[in-house]
């Protein structure tokens, strides 16, 4: 019964702001799928992307890899793998990328060709390539196949699109429309079977949000979009605070022997610490985990790498118990770092690592 209270108590203004909303006439979050990414992404599969962190790709990937294969000439597949070798290989975030900033298929080229998105800027050619891919592959007929598909994905997570930010701006302290505010346009979020598991990203076009998700094991809920919309808050207050920052630069070298050339920057590491930190606190405040749970989700990040989330598992209570916005604590909390012991709590949690599989 406390359960049920509290979902009503967190849903009741929640469904009077949507109520608002519709009155206006307008929605902010979008599901309806986008072609463009669909259209991007099952290139990029064509093209030699064979990657994934699953045991198996998601069954509409498996699905669209044979019929592309089946369609799809030996010596063509060869010409698009050179452009994907030279391309970087498995750039998920940049193929997605292009796709937002893209037209409208069958028109393919980038909507504002003058502009400089780095992101983007090496993609040259992939028009034209497009283009003959969308012909070759018969995009609409495969489109048509999945569209609803991937649509009634999308829709799984639209009852927790406004739960997941009234969490993410009270946790941080920001205004309830942080968001809207700060987006011309609208909010849209779209699971994409054809990326890997386990994989997301976050990209603003001009008056635009969109939160790109590959598929997952877990259920649908507001954790769909946790991560990716927490670095919009996340990282302005880390790279607000570059000096505060640099007292703690030694650990990133440690960090990296797990993360591998990722987050291979102070601002990096540190924006990444914080959003799977809070990322996991409101798991756990959401479904209403002990401590223990959180703390085992908490070592799942640290194992990753994200060497601070420790340390932010122990001390952002102390925030939480402040009427101090987070961008407003966090310099007392890089300040409060030992770099010291945060040294030698990732040397002894490896070393006990290392001795436990030895035994």
């Amino acid at each position: 019964m406390k359960k049920l209270i509290r979902i009503l108590l967190i849903l009741l203004p929640i469904l009077s702001c949507s109520e608002d909303e519709k009155k206006n006439g307008k929605e902010f979050f979008v599901f309806e799928p986008d072609i463009r990414l669909f259209i991007s992404y099952a290139f990029m599969n064509a093209a030699g992307f064979n990657h994934d962190w699953n045991y198996t790709m998601h069954p509409i990937r498996l699905e669209v890899r044979n019929y592309l294969d089946s369609v799809l000439t030996s010596d063509y597949k060869k010409k698009i793998n050179r452009f994907y070798i030279d391309m970087g290989g498995g750039d998920f975030y940049g193929y997605g990328v292009y796709a937002l900033n893209s037209k409208n298929s069958p028109n393919f080229g980038l909507i504002c060709d003058t502009c400089k998105i780095e992101t983007i800027d090496k993609f040259v050619g992939y028009d034209t390539l497009l283009h003959d891919f969308y012909n070759r592959a018969n995009i609409p007929k495969l489109w048509s196949k999945y569209k609803e598909d991937i649509h009634e994905m999308n829709l799984q997570y639209k009852p927790y699109a406004e739960i997941a930010l009234k969490q993410i701006t009270n946790y941080c302290r920001v205004d309830s429309n942080y968001y809207r505010n700060i987006a011309k346009g609208n909010f849209y979020y779209q699971q994409m079977p054809l990326m890997s598991y386990y994989t997301a990203f976050f990209h603003e076009t001009r008056d635009d949000y969109w939160v790109i998700s590959g598929p997952s094991n877990g259920k649908p809920g507001p954790g769909g979009f946790y991560h990716e919309s927490l670095h919009k808050i996340i990282n302005p207050i880390v790279e607000n605070n570059l000096e505060v920052n640099k007292r703690i630069e030694d650990l990133v070298p440690l960090s990296q022997e797990q993360l591998k050339d990722n987050y291979n920057s102070i601002t990096s590491m540190l924006c990444e610490s914080f959003v799977r930190a809070i990322d996991k606190i409101l798991t756990a405040q959401f479904h209403q985990m002990n401590n223990d749970k959180l703390r085992q989700m908490i070592e799942d990040e640290y194992r990753l790498g994200h060497i601070l989330t420790f340390y932010l598992f122990e001390n952002l209570p102390k925030y939480e118990k402040t009427n101090k916005k987070l961008a407003e604590y966090y310099p007392e909390l890089i300040e409060n770092i030992d770099l010291e012991y945060e040294k030698s709590r990732w040397i002894a949690y490896w070393k006990n690592q290392k001795d436990g599989l030895n035994r």
